[in-house]
């Protein structure tokens, strides 16, 4: 089901500067999440993203190896589980990049292929390969071409559980753009695999006060300062800020359609960030 990781900050760092002791479980994750692995970092200009990808898992690869040590100050990393028909090739490797957006996701939906037919309908962009994560992808693009990023991203997860008819397990997406990165943590509850496993889809998050930066990441692995990582809620959004790590909630309400971002810190929220990344 995949594992995320993404960091943005005042100070350059790498994979293994991020995560400490953490790098090796994450690394250890990729026996089971073997499906290659893919880093995005924006470092060059803001919305230009160098773009890795490998189809070997994270373990036995070199360059992962090599782009561990590889310091930026705006990086997202995936680790890949295909789904079952997903496809296990490079067109279905994350992150994805359009439209100034690195996009990843944790999670799986099914009948991505009524959401790429309703995406057709309404002159949307469209999906170059089957996987279910690149037409989320394609259905968060289409509405930031109507409303604010937040609820592009919430009303995107809204279609994709319709057009799924509510078989689906989690809709975690990490999208990064020229402003910071928004980090969604949405998943189904009472499902079978939560009873044995109830953090499989919750999101980690540490850092967020200002010029200390900002990580968030998927169960499973440490962010590098064991106590120090905080979770977030089942159905928040954050965002935090390019270049100082800032975070704020950014959870859209029920049926909102365009807002601006609060201007309240996420210290005030159920999840408080601010220890420094």
């Amino acid at each position: 089901m995949c594992r995320m990781l993404v960091y943005v900050g005042p100070r350059a760092k790498s994979p293994a500067d991020i995560l400490g002791n953490g790098l090796a479980e994450l690394v250890d994750l990729s026996h089971e999440h073997c499906h290659g692995w893919g880093e995005a970092t924006m470092d060059s200009a803001p919305g230009k993203f160098a773009v890795r990808r490998c189809l070997e898992p994270a373990f036995m690869c070199n360059e992962f190896a090599r782009i561990s040590r590889m310091p930026g100050k705006n990086v997202m990393l995936h680790l890949r589980q295909a789904s079952t028909g997903m496809g296990q090739g490079f067109e279905s490797s994350h992150p994805f990049i359009a439209d100034g957006m690195a996009f990843c996701h944790n999670g799986v939906f099914k009948h991505p292929d009524r959401l790429r037919k309703w995406l057709a309908s309404v002159g949307g962009p469209l999906p170059k390969g089957i996987c279910d994560s690149e037409a989320y992808f394609c259905a968060i693009r289409y509405f930031a071409q109507k409303m604010d990023l937040p609820q592009a991203i919430a009303a995107a997860a809204n279609k994709a559980i319709e057009v799924s008819d509510d078989r689906w397990l989690a809709l975690n997406t990490m999208v990064l753009t020229d402003q910071g990165v928004y980090v969604y943590n949405l998943y189904k509850e009472g499902t079978a695999i939560l009873r044995d496993l109830p953090d499989r889809y919750r999101i980690q998050v540490r850092g967020g006060a200002t010029g200390h930066g900002f990580v968030a990441g998927s169960q499973g692995f440490s962010l590098g300062r064991p106590g120090q990582q905080q979770w977030m809620r089942n159905g928040q959004m954050l965002f935090a800020r390019a270049g100082n790590g800032d975070a704020i909630d950014v959870t859209p309400a029920i049926g909102e359609a365009s807002t601006a971002p609060p201007a309240h810190t996420v210290a005030n929220q159920q999840v408080r960030v601010g220890v420094g990344a």
